[in-house]
């Protein structure tokens, strides 16, 4: 799991100006389950389930405050929860998991048919957002490239024909094959395994963080760096 540096308890400056990087050496590194994500090995499929209905654009149904509510000085309404309200919120938790696993179930073949064993993926973040990207992939003949090398073998390969034919991403105007590829290789496709392994909205809290992740295409599992060098992209950390 990630290096962490917990900002809770520093005393921010008065003129509310940023608090200076962190050193490296003020990092923690908190195990999977502490951190909020999975326990490790985290296993993920190449199978995808029936695509679920799209959820509908419902409104919740609104009632007005009773006399309770009133007395305790609750003014607004209340949403009430119908059987049509819970189903769409169904349905859109079950495209939150159907669109990764189609992803993934595109991804997974084609790179193993470059021969790809093995992705190494770096990830940052922290206060607001958390970012992922790939830092480089091990051939099986064992030899490394990186995600600028991967992105044009892929390309070559005629890769963005299947995201688009599987209905993962659509083609981009005015931007060519290879840069919407290497976007999907960069950044979307190490986002959704950072995901698997650190939790939706990793990266959101008071701290900065910053480590990596092995991808195995064999087994299907990903396991983080607990010895990552601290590389980070998107924060700021001082030796």
């Amino acid at each position: 799991m990630p290096f962490v540096f917990d900002q809770t308890q520093i005393e921010w400056p008065d003129d509310d100006s940023d608090l200076p990087p962190p050193r490296a050496d003020q990092f923690v590194y908190l195990p999977a389950p502490d951190f909020g994500g999975e326990r490790e090995p985290v296993h993920f499929s190449l199978d995808v389930p029936p695509e679920p209905p799209a959820p509908a654009l419902i409104t919740p149904v609104m009632k007005p405050p009773s006399l309770w509510d009133r007395l305790r000085g609750r003014r607004y309404p209340t949403a009430q929860i119908t059987p049509a309200v819970r189903a769409a919120a169904t349905a859109r938790a079950a495209r939150e998991v159907f669109t990764p696993q189609r992803l993934i179930a595109v991804a997974v073949p084609a790179l193993r048919e470059l021969g790809v064993q093995r992705l190494y993926c770096r990830y940052d973040g922290g206060n607001d957002e958390g970012f992922a990207w790939l830092d480089s992939a091990a051939l099986r003949e064992g030899t490394r490239i990186d995600a600028d090398a991967l992105a044009q073998r892929l390309t070559e390969q005629k890769f963005l024909d299947r995201l688009v034919d599987h209905g993962v991403m659509k083609r981009v105007d005015g931007a060519s094959e290879r840069d919407q590829v290497a976007s999907f290789v960069r950044d979307w496709l190490c986002t959704e395994w950072a995901t698997l392994l650190l939790g939706r909205g990793f990266g959101t809290g008071e701290y900065v963080m910053y480590g990596a992740f092995t991808v195995d295409l064999d087994s299907c599992t990903v396991i983080d760096d607990p010895k990552a060098d601290a590389v980070t992209s998107n924060v700021e950390i001082t030796r």
